[in-house]
């Protein structure tokens, strides 16, 4: 059934109080001059309204006791299938709901073998068959064919503008092109006064920019910095002008800083490695020549290996690949850069008839390396072996819980079965308070269970090998790596109301707003298959306690649905009710890396601020 507030916004004729069965047709299928296969009937599915209905123009019968007619139609112009809303009844808030009704000519009007199900309607030597449709419980989440039946308005500008603006032109990549392009400026100047003989460029300049990027790079991956940005430009900016808090948002964008730098310092390193080779040619001993050139090779080969393996697309096809050389490789690569920098300075040292020491104090890059080391160091000397209590929820999902300190929304931590092996990150749920369990909302083993108790939780979904096993043989304890760090669902708690979107077991990051914040308004979208079977009815039960209009999306019976299109008519729901009053600020989507992408992209290209996870950063 179909809630249909404002029927001028898809019709050209509002819909009249209609009788019993008066129906409202669409004009669309019976004008055109093709012929139409026969529609199945019509059960509230998505398409119903996204493909055909919201162009029609709808005329209602004056009267109810004759037989339904089309203005400007004929008979002939009949003899094929058409769709109709019948009125149903009427919500809680008093809202007329319409059900949608397809008819099916019989061309030789003289089958009258209509059962109880059937509704016939006669129009000369052509009868028309409808088949009943079921009525929906009240107690079902919302459905998608129950939105708004208009279309979704066209793409911002051209295809090229759209690019540059929203995929090339990404808040991401502008951080990135501006960190690049500001350091390639600065070696471009510097190279031009080299070349000219005003100031000689030195491989000790080039060795301090490549140590400078190198730290930039590091420190922008610190937890508690990350938790500083979110803190001061998102936790404390609640406040602020609309306007202002959607350009903070994007504040989980700072990955940008750490690809820029990390390509900057690759290219500065070259410039490095070209003036140390001109200056190492007229060094008269070839074994320092060889060690140097062997030392500064290797560095080069590590960059561009590091950097081969973080684009996007290769992150993509060889996950674990990157993860282990991003680590390995670039610990090597530091490892390396330590012995250029004593090098260096032992040969600083030689020359200036000083001691080694005293070269390396005075030396940039020396103390930008002991920075950077501690910055690799300092999150691995907080690992730490968690005892955890692993909750199976379904055979493809498990809750597991921490007791070893509380969390907020937004939040993800760093978890591995080994040391050294991979490690993945997992939003937390932080446990509700002692109020939600007194209220008979949880259970020992529901959603809210330790309610009232120090810790957190997280779900595990079938992602991998790795998530397999833990599902499949539960562990008693877990390792932890450094601290939670915000993400970017905690923008989400910059915007009332706020379209929290989710598919699969992205509705875990989604959950810990739910919890530590039950009052703040959210629309809440969730796609998965058998939400009730895979995740619980605790869950649904709480999304619909935080949204009694929650749009729950069974994939398993209704196949992939248009994320897109179901956000915008709830987008546009909520700023045509009440004078736009409750209207929606943003949107905030927790999903896979490819319906990430094109959902936010299809959002913002049409004017609707959107923000998702950044996945090659």
């Amino acid at each position: 059934m179909s809630a249909v507030p404002n029927m001028p916004f898809y019709s050209q004729t509002p819909m009249e109080p209609a009788a019993a069965l008066a129906p409202v047709l669409d004009e669309d299928l019976e004008a055109s001059s093709s012929p139409e296969p026969s529609p199945k009937p019509q059960h509230t599915t998505r398409s119903s309204y996204n493909s055909t209905f919201y162009k029609s123009s709808i005329s209602a019968s004056s009267s109810a006791s004759s037989s339904p007619r089309i203005s400007g139609s004929t008979t002939r112009g009949l003899a094929k299938p058409v769709r109709a809303f019948f009125p149903s009844g009427t919500a809680p808030d008093g809202t007329p709901l319409y059900s949608l009704r397809t008819f099916n000519p019989v061309l030789d009007g003289s089958d009258s073998s209509c059962n109880s199900s059937t509704t016939t309607l006669n129009d000369g030597n052509i009868v028309y068959q409808i088949m009943g449709v079921p009525p929906v419980p009240a107690q079902s989440p919302r459905r998608s064919s129950e939105l708004l039946p208009a279309p979704i308005p066209n793409k911002q500008g051209g295809q090229t503008y759209r690019w540059l603006r929203w995929n090339f032109g990404s808040v991401y990549r502008r951080i990135f092109t501006l960190a690049f392009l500001c350091n390639l400026a600065t070696l471009l100047a510097l190279g031009i006064q080299h070349a000219l003989g005003r100031r000689f460029l030195t491989y000790n300049d080039c060795a301090t920019a490549v140590a400078a990027n190198l730290l930039a790079a590091m420190v922008i991956r610190n937890e508690h910095l990350v938790n500083m940005l979110f803190s001061v430009f998102v936790v404390s900016t609640e406040r602020l002008p609309l306007r202002l808090r959607l350009l903070l948002a994007k504040v989980y964008s700072y990955g940008g800083i750490h690809s820029g730098c990390g390509v900057a310092a690759t290219f500065w390193y070259i410039a490095y490695l070209v003036l140390l080779t001109q200056q190492l040619d007229t060094t008269p001993n070839p074994i320092v020549r060889g060690f140097v050139f062997l030392v500064s090779y290797s560095i080069v080969f590590c960059l561009a290996t590091i950097l081969f393996f973080a684009h996007p697309t290769m992150r993509v096809k060889v996950h674990n690949w990157f993860e282990g050389i991003h680590r390995f490789v670039g610990w090597t690569t530091i490892a390396l850069f330590w012995v250029q920098v004593l090098g260096l300075a032992s040969d600083e040292a030689t020359v200036n008839d000083v001691s080694v020491g005293s070269a390396c104090a005075k030396s940039s890059a020396f103390w930008m390396v002991i920075f950077i080391t501690l910055l690799i160091i300092y999150p691995w000397g907080r690992l730490r072996l968690r005892d955890v209590e692993v909750e199976p929820m379904s055979k493809h999902v498990a809750k597991i819980n921490f007791n070893y300190k509380n969390v907020q929304f937004g939040q993800a931590i760093r978890l591995a079965d080994q040391p050294l092996h991979e490690t993945h990150a997992f939003a937390v749920i932080p446990n509700p308070a002692a109020a939600d369990a007194e209220k008979g909302e949880g259970g020992a083993d529901g959603l809210l269970s330790n309610a009232g108790k120090k810790g957190f939780s997280v779900l595990v979904s079938h992602a991998g090998d790795w998530t397999r096993k833990i599902i499949d043989n539960p562990p008693k304890q877990l390792y932890t790596r450094g601290v939670p760090q915000y993400g970017v669902l905690r923008v989400a708690g910059m915007f009332k109301p706020c379209i929290v979107v989710a598919t699969g077991s992205g509705i875990g990051p989604c959950l810990s707003l739910f919890v530590q914040r039950p009052n703040h308004p959210v629309r809440i979208v969730w796609s998965t298959k058998k939400p009730a079977e895979t995740y619980g009815q605790n869950i649904i039960d709480l999304l619909k306690k935080t949204d009694p209009n929650a749009l729950i999306i069974d994939t398993h019976k209704t196949g992939r649905p248009d994320l897109v299109g179901d956000v915008w008519r709830i987008w546009e729901e909520s700023h045509r009710a009440d004078g736009g009053k409750n209207a929606c600020e943003a949107v905030v989507m927790i999903s896979n890396q490819k319906v990430t992408r094109k959902v936010i992209y299809g959002l913002e290209s049409r004017g609707i601020p959107a923000y998702g996870a950044i996945f090659d950063s």
